[in-house]
C-alpha cells in the first residue's frame, strides 16, 4: 500500500507540474493544509477536544490534510479518486482500517437518464455546508455540526438535477460514516437531500440520514436531519445551520440531540476577509458526543488571500461547557476551552 501511494503522488504530481490542469479528460488537482494550533488550557497529550477532527493537535506544526485526486469523466462515466495524509484523516478515521486512512475518495459513476447519476465507492456527504478542504470553507475550523455528522460516506449515490435551480440526492450507505460495516450490523443507512437555489446568491439545503448503528440484536434506529441557508449580498455573507437528531433507546426511550451556528463575513479589502461564528451543541444522551455535553461556542478569524492559490488564515476560537469536561494539567478539568490556530494552505 505504501508503494501504491508513492507511485499515486509521482504520477500525479508530475502531470500537475507539467500539465497543470487536464490531460484529455483526466484532470488532477491538489491541496495542502498545514497548521500550528495553541490551546491555553495545555493539554498534557497534545490533542484538542474530543468532538474536534481537525487541527487536533495542539502546542505542534502539523499537517491537518494533503490531498491529490484524480478526475475521469467521459459521455456515460465517471470517476474519481482521492488520497489524503494528515491529522484530519489520522483522527476522523481512527476506528476504520489503516488503509482506508488514506483514501478521501474513490468512486464511480454512471449516467442513468440525461440528469440521473449513479456513483458507487467512498464520497463527500451530502449532509452540511462544510467539507474537509478548508480553504472552500468560510471559518479556518469546521463547525460543530460538521465535526460530528458524516463528512464521507460509502456507498450507492443517486444524483439527479431537476432543473437548474434545484438537485435531489439519495444515498444508500454502510453507514453513519463508515467505510466497513460494524461487525453484527447487517442494516443498510438511507440518505436524501434536496439544495434549492430560488434567486442567486441564495442557497437552501435540507439532508438527512436513517439507519441503525449497532447490532441488529440492539437495534436502536437514528434520524438524523440538517438544514442551512446561505446567503452573499455584496461584500457580506450569512450561514445559518441547524442539526436535530433522534435515536432510539432502551426501554422504548428517545434520545435527543440537537446543534445550531450562525455564520457571517465580510471582504474587508482586497484579500482580506474577516468571518465569525455563533454556535450551540447539546447532546445530553451522548449519542454523538461521549460526553453528553451541552455547550457554546465562539470563533472569529481573518484570511489573507497571499496567492490566487494560497491562503494564510488565523482563528481564535473559545468554547463554554455547562459542566468541566475540559481537560487541564495535572487531571484537572475547566468549562471553559481558548485556543488560537494558524493555517496556511494551497489548491493546485
Amino acid at each position: 500500500m505504501n508503494r501504491l501511494l508513492l507511485f499515486f503522488l509521482l504520477i500525479c504530481s508530475g502531470n500537475v507540474l507539467a500539465q497543470k490542469d487536464n490531460v484529455g479528460n483526466l484532470t488532477f488537482s491538489g491541496y495542502l493544509e498545514t497548521y500550528f494550533s495553541y490551546d491555553f488550557n495545555q493539554p498534557e497529550h497534545h490533542l484538542r477536544p474530543d468532538f474536534l477532527y481537525n487541527f487536533k493537535r495542539h502546542n505542534e506544526f502539523s499537517v491537518n490534510l494533503a490531498l491529490l485526486q484524480a478526475s475521469y469523466q467521459e459521455d456515460n462515466i465517471r470517476s474519481t479518486i482521492g488520497l489524503m495524509l494528515g491529522s484530519y484523516a489520522q483522527y476522523n478515521l481512527a476506528g476504520e482500517p489503516k488503509w482506508t486512512q488514506m483514501v478521501y475518495e474513490a468512486s464511480i459513476g454512471f449516467q442513468v437518464l440525461e440528469d440521473l447519476w449513479l456513483d458507487v465507492g467512498i464520497m463527500p456527504s451530502h449532509i452540511g455546508f462544510e467539507s474537509a478542504v478548508g480553504a472552500d470553507c468560510w471559518h479556518l475550523s469546521r463547525s460543530l455540526l460538521a465535526e460530528n455528522s458524516p463528512y464521507f460516506l460509502t456507498g450507492a449515490r443517486f444524483s439527479y438535477g431537476l432543473n437548474s435551480k434545484l438537485d435531489l440526492v439519495l444515498w444508500l450507505t454502510n453507514g453513519w460514516q463508515n467505510v466497513q460495516r460494524q461487525i453484527g450490523n447487517q442494516a443498510l443507512g438511507l440518505g436524501f437531500g434536496v439544495n434549492y437555489r430560488p434567486v442567486e446568491d441564495l442557497e437552501i439545503n435540507y439532508s438527512n440520514y436513517f439507519g441503525n448503528e449497532q447490532v441488529l440484536s440492539l437495534r436502536q434506529d437514528r434520524f438524523f436531519n440538517n438544514f442551512y441557508t446561505k446567503y452573499s449580498f455584496g461584500k457580506w455573507g450569512a450561514i445559518i445551520g441547524a442539526d436535530y437528531g433522534i435515536e432510539a433507546a432502551l426501554g422504548n426511550r428517545l434520545n435527543h440531540w440537537y446543534g445550531l451556528t450562525a455564520s457571517l463575513k465580510r471582504e474587508m479589502v482586497e484579500k482580506v476577509t474577516l468571518a465569525g461564528r455563533l454556535e450551540y451543541y447539546s447532546d445530553p444522551a451522548g449519542v454523538i458526543l461521549n460526553e453528553g455535553l451541552k455547550m457554546s461556542g465562539l470563533s472569529a478569524n481573518i484570511d489573507y488571500q497571499i496567492h490566487p492559490k494560497g491562503l494564510i488564515r488565523l482563528e481564535a476560537r473559545q468554547f463554554i461547557g455547562e459542566e468541566s469536561v475540559f481537560q487541564l494539567p495535572e487531571a484537572k478539568f475547566s468549562k471553559g476551552n481558548t485556543a488560537l490556530t494558524m493555517v496556511f494552505s494551497i489548491q493546485f
